[in-house]
Parts: C-alpha cells; sequence; structure tokens
C-alpha cells in the first residue's frame, strides 16, 4: 500500500499479506490432514524433517532481505530528495549573489598575484568614462584627471605595501564622479568603482568646492599677509600692484571686503557686490563698515536682531585685536553665510562670506533621512544589524538588541563583529551558526555569500537568521523569531500525519472488513443458489420466494462490498489499471446487457447513440463498463415507469465523452454539489435507497483515467451526467504498482 506521499507503509501492507499468506497455507496444511485421517499414519524421516527446515530458512531469508531492501531504498530515496534539495538551495543562493552584485552599477576587478586581472562585474554606464577591459581599467592616469590620479597614487601605493585599504572619491577626464574602494583579499587585490548619484554626488561636488575655496582663502590670506607685512612707504609704492592682485580677485566665487583701521571699506570683489546687492560707486566711496551694516538691515538682507546695536559693537570690536572671528549669518531671505573677520596687527580687518545654504541643507535632509532610517528600523520586529565592511557595526534597531539581550550602550560603541558573538553565545552557542555569520562579515566581496539559518536556542526560542551581503562591502543581519509560527506548523505537521494515519487505519478498516465479508457472503449465495436448483429438490411458492430474496440482499451485499472495496484500494493508490486499446461500442454493449433485467423491470427503454468517428479507447475496459454500468443503473432508478435514458458517446477534440441522461425528477441545485460524495444517495420514491456509493466510484475511476466527471440536472427536467476521458494514453500503469491485488470471488 502507498501513502499519499508515494512512500511505502509497511504497516498497512503486512495485515493483508498475513492474511492471504493463510488464505494459501491453511488448504495446503488441511487437505494432509485429511489424507491422513483417511489413511494409515505416516512417520516424517530426517530427510524430509531436514528439507522442510531448509525450505523454511530459505523463506525466512527471503522475507528479510526484502525487508532490508526496502528499508535500504527508502534511505536511499530520502538521501536522494535532500541532496537535490541542497542542490536546489546552492543554485537559488548563486543566483541571489549574481542579482546582488548586478543590482548597483558597478565595476569589480580582482588582481591575483600570479593571474591576469579578472573583471567580475561591469555594469557602469559609458557616460562615465570607466574602462570595461580590466588592463585599461587598471591604468588609472587613462581615464582619471590629473589630480584624481595623483591622489590615488599614494593609496595605491600603502595597498601594494602594507595591505591598508581606501575609499576614495575621484573625477573622471570626462567630468564624472566615482567611487573607487581598494582592499586586499589574500593573495588577491579587489577594485571595486561606483557610480556617485544622488546626494553623495551633490556632497562630491560640495567638498570639492569647499576644498577649491579654502585653497582660495589660504592664497589670499597669504597675500595680505604679505602685504601686511611691507613697511608703509612699500605700501604706497606699490599701491598700483596691489590693485592689480585685488582686481583679479573679482574671479573668486568668495565674496571677501578688506577694510582698513579707520574702518573704511578699502578693496572688495565682485562677489561681494553680487552678495549684498549694494550699489558699486557707493561701495567705490569707502563707507565704513557700520554704514554697510546699517544700510544692509535697512534693506532686510541681515538677520532680524532684537538687540542689533549691541550685536553691531560687538561685531565692529575685533578691529585692533589681532585676531580671527568666526560667525554664521541666518540671512531674511534664507541663505546661511559663514563669515570670517581676520584682523591685522594694522588694525584692519578682511571679511570671507562663504555661502553654505546648499552645504546646510544637505546635512539636514541626511540627518533627517538617518533619523527616518532609524525610526523606521525601530518599528521592524525583526532585527537588524548593518556591520560595515571593517566589521563594525553601524546601525541596529531595538529588536535586536530585544532578542540577544544586548543594552544599547555596548552597540552604540560600533562594536566589532566578534564581540557582538561573544556576547550572543550566552543565549546561543554553536559554534559553526556564529563562524558562517563572521565569515559573512569579514570575508572580501569576490567571496561573500547569502545564506539563511534557522535555529532553536536552549531557551525555547526558534530565529530564523539572514545574511545579505551589502554593495559598499558591508552586510546586513536579521534575526526573526518565528517561535509562534514555528510551533503552530509543527502542531499542523503532527495534526496532518494524525489525521494521514486516522485514514490509513480507516481504509484498512473497510478493506479488511469487506474482504472478510466476502467469504461469508459467496458461501450464502451458493448455497441459496443450491437451493434454488431442481436437481436439490422442489421447492414451494413461498419457500422459492425466500430463496430469491435471499440471492437478491446478497447480489446487492455484494455489490456494496465490491464498491467499497474498490474505493478502499484507490484511496490506497493500488488500483491497478490494465490498460489496452478497447472497443468502444463493445464496452457499451456490456453495459447494456448488464442493466437489461432492470430497464425490463423498471419498464425503461435505454437508447444508445454511437458517433460514426469513435471506434476504440486506451483504457482499463473492465473499468469502463464498471462507470457505465454504474450510470445507467443510476439513470434507471430515478426514472419514471415507460421512461426513457439515452447513453451517448462521441469524440471531443483529443477525448471522448460518454453521456447518460434520463427524463426523470432532477436533483436539486442545493444538493449538486454532493452527488459525487461517499454514501450519498437520495430516495425516490417508494424504490429502494442505495448505498451511494456508484458516482463515487465513477469519479474516481474517471480521475485515474485522467478524465473528468460533470453533471448537469433541475428539478423536474431530468438529469445528465457526462464523462470525459483521454481518447489515447500510453498503455501503461498510471498508478504505483498494488502491494496486493483484489479478488472479486473473495
Amino acid at each position: 500500500m502507498r501513502t499519499n506521499g508515494g512512500e511505502a507503509a509497511p504497516d498497512s501492507r503486512w495485515p493483508l499479506a498475513r492474511y492471504r499468506a493463510l488464505a494459501f497455507l491453511i488448504p495446503g496444511l488441511l487437505f494432509p490432514v485429511d489424507a491422513a485421517m483417511a489413511a494409515e499414519p505416516v512417520s516424517l524421516d530426517a530427510q524430509t524433517l531436514l528439507t522442510l527446515g531448509i525450505n523454511l530458512g530459505i523463506i525466512a531469508f527471503a522475507v528479510g532481505t526484502a525487508i532490508a531492501c526496502t528499508r535500504a531504498t527508502k534511505r536511499a530515496r530520502k538521501q536522494e530528495a535532500n541532496a537535490a534539495s541542497e542542490a536546489e538551495r546552492y543554485r537559488f543562493s548563486e543566483s541571489t549573489l549574481e542579482t546582488v552584485l548586478a543590482a548597483e552599477p558597478q565595476a569589480l576587478l580582482t588582481l591575483a598575484e600570479s593571474a591576469e586581472p579578472e573583471l567580475l562585474v561591469s555594469n557602469l554606464p559609458t557616460s562615465i568614462g570607466v574602462p570595461c577591459n580590466p588592463e585599461r581599467l587598471l591604468d588609472f592616469a587613462g581615464w582619471l584627471d590629473a589630480a584624481s590620479a595623483a591622489k590615488l597614487e599614494p593609496a595605491m601605493q600603502e595597498l601594494s605595501e602594507s595591505g591598508e585599504p581606501f575609499n576614495i572619491t575621484l573625477r573622471t577626464k570626462l567630468d564624472k564622479y566615482v567611487e573607487l574602494d581598494g582592499r586586499t583579499a589574500g593573495r588577491s587585490v579587489v577594485f571595486k568603482v561606483r557610480n556617485i548619484a544622488g546626494e553623495r554626488l551633490e556632497f562630491a561636488d560640495l567638498s570639492l568646492k569647499h576644498k577649491e575655496l579654502e585653497e582660495q582663502v589660504a592664497a589670499l590670506r597669504s597675500l595680505l599677509d604679505a602685504e601686511a607685512s611691507k613697511i608703509e612707504p612699500s605700501r604706497a609704492e606699490s599701491e598700483p600692484g596691489m590693485e592689480t592682485n585685488f582686481r583679479n580677485f573679482d574671479r573668486l566665487a568668495t565674496a571677501f571686503a578688506v577694510f582698513d583701521a579707520s574702518q573704511r571699506l578699502a578693496h572688495f570683489n565682485q562677489a561681494y557686490v553680487d552678495l549684498w546687492q549694494l550699489p558699486a560707486d557707493w561701495l567705490a566711496s569707502h563707507p565704513r563698515d557700520s554704514e554697510i551694516l546699517d544700510r544692509l538691515r535697512q534693506a532686510r538682507r541681515l538677520e532680524e536682531r532684537a538687540d542689533y546695536q549691541d550685536w553691531k559693537r560687538h561685531w565692529l570690536s575685533v578691529y585692533g585685536t589681532d585676531t580671527q572671528v568666526e560667525d554664521t549669518w541666518h540671512l531674511a531671505d534664507g541663505r546661511t553665510l559663514h563669515v570670517i573677520a581676520d584682523a591685522d596687527g594694522d588694525g584692519g580687518v578682511t571679511y570671507l562670506y562663504e555661502n553654505v545654504t546648499e552645504q546646510i541643507a544637505l546635512e539636514s535632509r541626511y540627518n533627517a533621512l538617518i533619523q527616518v532610517q532609524g525610526e523606521t528600523l525601530d518599528t521592524l520586529r525583526e532585527g537588524v544589524a548593518v556591520f560595515a565592511s571593517d566589521g563594525r557595526l553601524k546601525l541596529y534597531n531595538s529588536a535586536f538588541a530585544s532578542i540577544w539581550s544586548l543594552t544599547p550602550t555596548k552597540l552604540d560603541a560600533e562594536p566589532h563583529v566578534e564581540d557582538v558573538i561573544t556576547w550572543c553565545r550566552d543565549l546561543y552557542d554553536v559554534e559553526e551558526e556564529w563562524e558562517r555569520t563572521k565569515t559573512a562579515v569579514t570575508a572580501i566581496v569576490a567571496e561573500r555569500r547569502p545564506y539563511e539559518s534557522q535555529f532553536d536556542r536552549p531557551d525555547g526560542s526558534i530565529l530564523d537568521c539572514a545574511a545579505l551581503p551589502l554593495p559598499d562591502g558591508g552586510t546586513l543581519l536579521t534575526y526573526s523569531d518565528v517561535s509562534d509560527t514555528k510551533n503552530v506548523e509543527r502542531a499542523l505537521i503532527e495534526k496532518n500525519e494524525a489525521l494521514k494515519a486516522t485514514d490509513r487505519l480507516k481504509s484498512d478498516f473497510v478493506s479488511h472488513v469487506s474482504y472478510e465479508l466476502r467469504t461469508p457472503l459467496n458461501s450464502m449465495l451458493g448455497f441459496a443458489q443450491m437451493l434454488a436448483e431442481p436437481a436439490f429438490g422442489t421447492l414451494g411458492d413461498k419457500q422459492r420466494e425466500y430463496v430469491d430474496d435471499i440471492l437478491s440482499s446478497g447480489t446487492t451485499l455484494r455489490a456494496i462490498v465490491d464498491d467499497i472495496l474498490d474505493l478502499a484500494t484507490i484511496d490506497a493508490g493500488t488500483l491497478e489499471l490494465k490498460l489496452a486499446p478497447a472497443n468502444v461500442r463493445g464496452l457499451i454493449e456490456a453495459a447494456r446487457q448488464g442493466v437489461e433485467e432492470r430497464l425490463k423491470q423498471e419498464n425503461v427503454t435505454l437508447d444508445i447513440d454511437i458517433a460514426l468517428d469513435v471506434d476504440e479507447i486506451a483504457a482499463d475496459a473492465s473499468r469502463i463498463t464498471q462507470m457505465l454500468y454504474n450510470l445507467l443503473s443510476n439513470a434507471i432508478t430515478f426514472s419514471a415507469t415507460g421512461g426513457t435514458v439515452n447513453l451517448t458517446c462521441a469524440r471531443e477534440k483529443s477525448m471522448i465523452a460518454f453521456t447518460v441522461e434520463d427524463r426523470g425528477a432532477g436533483i436539486p441545485e442545493d444538493y449538486q454539489h454532493t452527488v459525487f460524495d461517499r454514501f450519498e444517495s437520495r430516495a425516490h420514491g417508494s424504490r429502494h435507497r442505495g448505498a451511494g456509493l456508484g458516482l463515487s466510484i465513477v469519479k474516481s475511476l474517471a480521475e485515474l483515467h485522467g478524465g473528468t466527471v460533470t453533471l448537469i440536472s433541475a428539478p423536474g427536467a431530468g438529469t445528465s451526467v457526462k464523462v470525459l476521458l483521454p481518447l489515447n494514453q500510453e498503455t501503461t500503469q498510471l498508478v504505483d504498482e498494488p502491494q496486493y491485488k483484489i479478488n472479486r470471488a473473495g
């Protein structure tokens, strides 16, 4: 017998095998006894006993060998299934890694000590200016601008000499920014080039501008210091040259203004004029610093201050102090300025005005995103931890700390993954799991693989773990507490197994009981047939009536038992279909002959219509006849006296359709969905109510043949049942070979 999963169920097979063995052994044991009673006693000699012992030994060895082979086959199948599952998991992991590597535009190159460079991934757009050839990619001076190439050279030197990794933002010859990451991996070097976009691109632009401004400010300060160190006569003599130099500063994007010791404007550049939108001719009249501040306040170009006069006195007090003062001004129009007031020893002051509005806005957006990201992670039920490429914890949520009972004080210090693993061992100490986690976090990009696992902790909780490499070299770890889900799943599995065992027990019970019923039933029918024969004496009318009732009831009971046995073998998956080409007209004629007596008793006419193009069907002939017989019997039962039952057979594409139609009372709509259920039957007037197995067997046998059954009925309009079966199919066994064969003779 086979279970639903296809595995052997020895417990359900051996009881019937013992019954069959007894059925064959008992006659063999009884016949010698009868012969012995009729003849003289015979003694068993030593040779006979030896032969009997050898035969029994061979039988025992064969049985043991069969059991061992069955178990070995089962183990081999299980190992094969496990191997296939593991191979599928590795294929899925490989596909996931390829997806992760291709998720972000990047170029990933490995350079071994004694091998050619290998370009693992290269999906950067050509507009960036990064070559796709490994040799050209390693020629950094060929596709980077001069400043970036010079910046990269010392980092490459450190990498080759001491293995120091680097991460640098560079600019290509096409004026595009890229991020180059270099690190060692054993005897190999790994380079990763990524495109910079979005806020990171804005940040790179601002950083470059800031660096240029710093260089300009440094040059300006050097110039001013050099000029201030000169003596007064030299200053007067070199005045025209200084004017020329100050005019050159008009090209600077940073606004600056120079005030002398009398607090009057001495020099300024065009950026200063554009910043404050003051008339150039008025500025050329050398206004005082306080006058400029008052005019700017009148024009509402300074930030609003309630104590403006106090602030102005404090701001102008820098004159003559030989110090440098920095402040941030938030203007009324929304701009933000970083102002530097540099007082020299001669009493003058140089002002530098740097517009940092975009930088502050970028920082604000960045901080807001980080805050939203942190709050989002904290709302997750899954524990999340992000480790950087150096193995240190950079991000985590409260669920992660709660799952592993860790305090924020420890986690906020950005501990290394080894420290985190040491703390987590208090709750789960399995070396294999933590070694895999450490490898996922600290291994190089080219060798890291995502993985998933599930483990039971000693405290009874069950965790799902997943590690996913991130494009920037970091690693994302997630931990999900699935204790409740897993416990429910296990309970459902156990309940399902119990239901399967109960169903197998029910099927075994029904088949065994039905099998045991057939022997006395056949005996009863045999004796009744003997009594009905004239050779055993003439029966009276009453006696013959009783014998006919016994034969009729016994035949009906035997049909019910046969139906139960069929359903039991179908449930067990052991029903044998003998597929072979069968003549359709012959099958229909056999079914007609089976119900011929019923047609006469009920005075019902059978109208058969077979299409001309219907000839043969590849099927089990006896089972097709059984289906037609059940359908015709059901239609005759629910037909009125003198009514007609139609049986039509026609082809429908690659199928053949058997349709049985009656003009009886029909079936109510609310009952139609149960007509194919077992033991579902309805009484029709005063006629005998059946066992309710006929249509159920029809449906089961049709499905075994790969077909379908449909029913159309309406109260007062009769019922039509159509069976669709494949016209041609492989003439091989459709189901597993049965563990035992059903013998209709009992």
